[in-house]
């Protein structure tokens, strides 16, 4: 009778279930109350009911599963059954200031039945996914109470106890309450380790693995206690020699890390010391150096002598680094630690310039074959002055010569012979003309355009003398060799002995020689096709031209996976959508997001809703394992990646990109894009080559699309997104609230967003906040007076006669905005037209909508907008809009023009001379013998093509 009953009742579930997932709420309540008034009136029923009403779209139903939820919630006594708690939870769990309630919720339960296993478990698990770290820490203190043989619960509780103490969003109270609380717990458990290591077995909650001891570190760090954790450390039962630790390096580096917070510098002299005291057996001091050689213990034998700041302690550190250097030449570490004494002697006054001058040069004269030479010596060299500086290079500029000559001699014997004078493949030549870029050349801003036209073309002619593979060889894997490093140090010259360096920061149009740039990475892409600077910096320059299409396609060549979606992909998407919305002519071979930006931006947001995923299982699971380090380390990712400013700009941007050119509504992304917590910035441009004076910006910055994007880009672009919502649900006649978003917009302060945004987008920003009030306004007429609407209308006439003035004619409309060739005129866009007309025709299409809101015919109480004025505002926007087609057309005609595929040819080749671009005959002669015709021919054909994709972009979109 009891299975069939079972059976009963779960067929009468499934039918409300499916309903529900039939988006049929109705027949779902139906079938509730229908089992309720037949006697079935339980507690389930009654959730599972106020849970339909809650995800009713009618208010009053809305309201009405609040109210029930809420009362059933309050019942005594309370509710313990797993089926109910999961409804009222999930219902819970959606209602914002109820959190309180959700947790009173499972402690009532918890509390009611203090031995059932499955409830605990469930309230911790809910609390910990959630991120409810003080629940979570109640739920493990009533597990481990109540289960006190399972030692993995007292563990759990310490764990939640620290988290709570490192959560920035916990209250001071609540910080240090806990903080003192895992204190206790830990120290206990690492008291319960017994003294003699020969005791195998210690008591259920006492220290036993590795993570947890590792714990025990982080919760003392938080509590600053650096000196005790180092006595534990050297303690035996929980010292780095004792059972548990086994010297695993790890906790080495915690000791190292923590002596010098502690300021123990005496002992910590002495433990970095020991540690680099090799042993003289060969085989021994091998894997004794392989693990010991670690910057982390160089860093504290440095910073204790330099602390102690004693005559004898300082002679007796120099003496041992001078005697490691001399034993293991090769240690680049003690190398580094002997540049870091003695500049610091030359700080506190003990040495001289030339003796910093000295060590620069016997470091350089060891490991001139070693591409780290440069990053290692730069910061040191800068501490010297002008001439020494200059004596430096000339000296590393000397010895690449030298090793130049005796490759020379050695070419005309057998290549064994060859291959022995430079087996490093010219990485002393590579530092040599690194150093001379860096701090000659540009390290005041005074080269000469000729030296620099010099420096580029015993670049080139170095690359063309480097040994590579055979191009007909099979494809090599390899993502870069060191001579590629000439090729992008020849077009970094380039791009920067051009008038117009930095021109992206000052929003001038971008100069000609980024075209020939260009064509030298396609060059070296022929021999190194995975190269992963040269393509990186090739989407930047192919951004920066205008042509998006080829940006798409040699992104794809990055393959760019998971969290390199965070980190380097912005360097791709940042301002796409108002630079190449629409998707170019699809590649044969190729998946949809290498032609289409909508699919790569809704790929990259995929990892982020898959991470966010993975992050929560993986910390879940990894409780059970006591890997406590991994979960912290998933919680802080989680986080990172649900608040970072790469999620929301990609969000905001794919939306965009869809109200311009069409495509799916991405409505999934309605709540991400609306979202207004804090912004959390994890880009980097590591991976772009940068040999600047460090005293300048790196030269990435020279060449964005305008500033970085930041919080007030966000606020802005969040503000346009709502305003397109609104009027969409006004057209529809939907209701729509606008409180929010208009003390939203008192909070942006337009008059501060240069620091992140164009001119353009800035225009953009000022007018949506415009728009949103008249919108306002034709939402309810009452929130806007009569006078205040005027003057509105006037800013918006204004903005659009402005506009039309700026497009008004091609000399107007492409000044600063085109790439002027080898006839002197505007010929080609760069991606400031483009993003100038996308943002444009944004505003058009929101003006349009308002327009089209303002005429519908509806009850005759509708706010509307004063017919002559809507008239007046509707043919303005129809002028912009042609005007704007117009122009376009004529620049896609310069591109069409007769022979403009010889003079893209001819710019690679010898320069714009109209421009003062023109290379000298060395440089031309270098080119010439470097490049492969055939090979720039179709670059530059690719590049008109993609121009032309660029303006039928514009041309596309419908008003």
């Amino acid at each position: 009778m009891s299975t069939t009953t079972d059976a009963v009742f779960h067929r009468r579930n499934k039918q409300i279930q499916d309903a529900i997932d039939g988006q049929n709420l109705k027949q779902a309540l139906q079938l509730c109350e229908k089992r309720i008034k037949k006697g079935e009136d339980t507690r389930f029923l009654r959730a599972w009911k106020a849970h339909i009403l809650f995800r009713h779209a009618d208010e009053a139903h809305h309201q009405r599963g609040i109210a029930e939820t809420l009362e059933i919630c309050n019942l005594e006594p309370p509710t313990t059954d797993l089926d109910t708690l999961d409804i009222l939870h999930q219902t819970l769990q959606k209602l914002d200031g109820h959190e309180a309630t959700m947790r009173g919720l499972w402690e009532k339960a918890a509390k009611a039945k203090p031995q059932d296993l499955e409830v605990q478990m469930r309230w911790f698990t809910y609390a910990f996914e959630d991120g409810d770290w003080k629940s979570a820490q109640k739920a493990a203190m009533s597990l481990q109470n109540n289960f006190p043989k399972t030692r993995k619960y007292y563990f759990w509780a310490i764990f939640l106890c620290y988290l709570i103490t490192v959560d920035p969003s916990a209250s001071d109270a609540d910080r240090k309450l806990f903080g003192t609380l895992a204190y206790r717990m830990i120290s206990k458990a690492a008291e319960s380790v017994p003294a003699d290591p020969k005791e195998l077995l210690s008591p259920p909650r006492a220290i036993q693995t590795a993570e947890e001891l590792f714990l025990l570190i982080k919760i003392f760090e938080s509590q600053g206690r650096h000196e005790e954790i180092v006595k534990i450390l050297d303690s035996e039962n929980l010292g780095i020699k004792s059972r548990i630790v086994q010297n695993d390096w790890f906790f080495v580096r915690a000791k190292l890390l923590n002596l010098e917070k502690a300021e123990l510098w005496t002992d910590g002299l002495g433990f970095a010391r020991d540690l680099l005291t090799i042993p003289e057996d060969e085989k021994a001091a091998k894997a004794a150096l392989q693990e010991r050689d670690d910057w982390g213990v160089w860093g504290l034998l440095v910073s204790a002598t330099k602390k102690m700041n004693n005559p004898d302690t300082t002679k007796q550190t120099q003496e041992f680094v001078e005697e490691f250097i001399q034993r293991f030449p090769k240690s680049r570490n003690a190398q580094l630690a002997l540049l870091d004494l003695t500049l610091w002697k030359i700080q506190t006054g003990v040495l001289t310039a030339a003796d910093l001058l000295s060590a620069c040069k016997a470091y350089y004269d060891r490991n001139s074959n070693k591409l780290y030479c440069f990053g290692d010596l730069r910061k040191y060299v800068v501490n010297l002055g002008k001439d020494d500086i200059s004596d430096f290079v000339d000296h590393v500029l000397q010895k690449a010569d030298s090793l130049s000559s005796e490759k020379d001699v050695c070419s005309r014997f057998p290549p064994i012979m060859w291959s022995k004078a430079d087996p490093f493949q010219g990485v002393s030549k590579i530092n040599a003309l690194k150093f001379e870029y860096s701090l000659r050349l540009f390290y005041d801003d005074s080269a000469s355009r000729d030296k620099v036209e010099d420096f580029v073309s015993r670049c080139l002619q170095a690359y063309r003398q480097a040994e590579r593979p055979k191009r007909d060889e099979s494809p090599s894997t390899i993502e870069n060799r060191p001579s590629d490093d000439l090729c992008l140090l020849a077009v970094m010259a380039l791009i920067r002995i051009s008038d117009n360096w930095q021109r992206s920061q000052q929003n001038k149009s971008p100069s000609s020689v980024l075209i020939r740039a260009a064509g030298i990475l396609e060059r070296l892409l022929q021999d190194s096709p995975h190269n992963y600077q040269a393509l990186l910096l090739l989407v930047r320059l192919y951004l920066v031209l205008g042509a998006g299409s080829i940006a798409l396609k040699t992104f794809s060549k990055l393959s760019v996976k998971q969290m390199q979606y965070e980190t380097v992909a912005h360097n791709l998407f940042t301002r796409l959508s108002t630079v190449h919305p629409h998707s170019a002519p699809p590649i044969e071979g190729a998946e949809y997001k290498d032609f289409n930006p909508q699919s790569a931006l809704v790929q990259a947001l995929t990892f982020y809703r898959n991470a966010d995923v993975t992050a929560t299982r993986s910390r879940t699971s990894g409780l059970n394992y006591g890997s406590y380090v991994n979960i912290e380390g998933s919680i802080d990712l989680q986080k990172r990646l649900r608040h970072s400013i790469c999620r929301r700009m990609w969000a905001l941007d794919v939306r965009r990109m869809q109200r311009l050119v069409g495509g799916d509504p991405m409505g999934r992304y309605d709540e991400l894009a609306a979202d207004t917590s804090p912004l959390i910035d994890q880009r980097t441009f590591d991976a772009f080559m940068n040999c600047e004076p460090p005293h300048r910006p790196t030269f990435e910055e020279q060449l964005r699309l305008g500033p970085l994007p930041r919080d007030r880009w966000v606020k802005s672009a969040r503000v346009t997104d709502r305003l397109f919502s609104v009027l969409k649900a006004m057209a529809a006649q939907k209701p729509v609230k606008l409180e929010p978003e208009l003390s939203a917009l008192e909070e942006l302060t337009l008059s501060d967003t240069e620091s992140d945004m164009t001119p353009s987008e800035q225009d953009n920003a000022k007018i949506h906040h415009v728009l949103l009030k008249v919108v306002s306004f034709l939402n309810d007429s009452k929130s806007i007076q009569g006078e205040e609407l005027e003057g509105l209308l006037t800013q918006v006439e204004d903005w659009l006669t402005s506009t039309l003035e700026s497009v008004s004619s091609e000399t107007a409309a492409f000044a600063n905005t085109t790439i002027s060739l080898l006839s002197g005129k505007p010929s080609v866009p760069s991606w400031l037209y483009l993003h100038r007309s996308f943002t444009v025709l944004e505003t058009l299409k929101a003006l349009s909508l308002v327009l089209s809101v303002s005429s519908r015919k509806s009850s005759k109480s509708a706010a509307k907008l004063p017919k002559e004025r809507a008239e007046r505002l509707g043919a303005l926007v129809g002028h912009v809009h042609e005007r704007i087609k117009s122009n376009t057309r004529a620049l896609k005609s310069h591109i069409s023009e007769p022979g403009m595929l010889g003079a893209l040819i001819d710019l690679v080749m010898i320069g714009d001379s109209d421009d003062g671009d023109g290379g000298s005959s060395q440089l031309r002669n270098e080119l010439e013998i470097t490049l492969d015709p055939g090979a720039l021919e179709v670059f530059c054909g690719e590049l008109m093509e993609s121009w032309e994709e660029g303006l039928d972009g514009i041309l596309s979109v419908v008003i």
